[in-house]
């Protein structure tokens, strides 16, 4: 009985360690469903993506849009938010094309670290809302959304950008 209880102890640990994973095929996976947002032909989709995530992140989030006043994020159709959306936007590509290139991927994501340790207010689980957000835009927007490829590998990017936040 103590067998099988260590036993699966260890699966349990397996299983749970498997899933913080974004392996080469579902970091393929979420760059190959990436380009449905980035691609040249929906420059503009870019931004209304973007604030799309922000305006869910809002809604769902109470205290959220505070974070995002020097920023105008009480109105999110202002230019000086709609910039700042693109910003994300494109910080995001960065890291979703760098996944294949872990060294590179790491250095990245403690510039952001630094940065988002700079903004009064931010917490690790700001990261966790916003990629709830994103799983309720991207389904609109990319045929055949993959949630589980995107979970598995926005929490290896949001653990390396939160690293040191509260």
């Amino acid at each position: 009985m103590l067998v099988a209880f260590v036993v699966a102890l260890c699966f349990a640990d397996a299983m749970a360690t498997a899933s913080d994973c974004c392996s080469s095929e579902e970091r393929r996976e979420v760059q190959r469903q990436w380009k449905h947002v980035w691609s040249a032909q929906f420059t503009g989709r870019r931004v209304a993506i973007g604030t799309a995530v922000f305006n869910d992140l809002f809604e769902h989030n109470e205290g959220t849009r505070e974070l995002f006043e020097r920023v105008n994020g009480t109105y999110t159709a202002s230019p000086e938010f709609r910039a700042h959306a693109l910003r994300v936007i494109n910080g995001l590509d960065t890291v979703i094309n760098l996944l294949d290139d872990p060294a590179t991927l790491n250095e990245q994501l403690h510039h952001l670290s630094v940065q988002h340790q700079a903004r009064e207010g931010v917490h690790s689980t700001h990261f966790e809302a916003i990629n709830e957000s994103f799983l309720r835009v991207l389904p609109q927007v990319i045929p055949c959304f993959n949630p589980d490829a995107w979970n598995r590998c926005f929490h290896r990017i949001s653990r390396g950008i939160t690293e040191g936040l509260p």
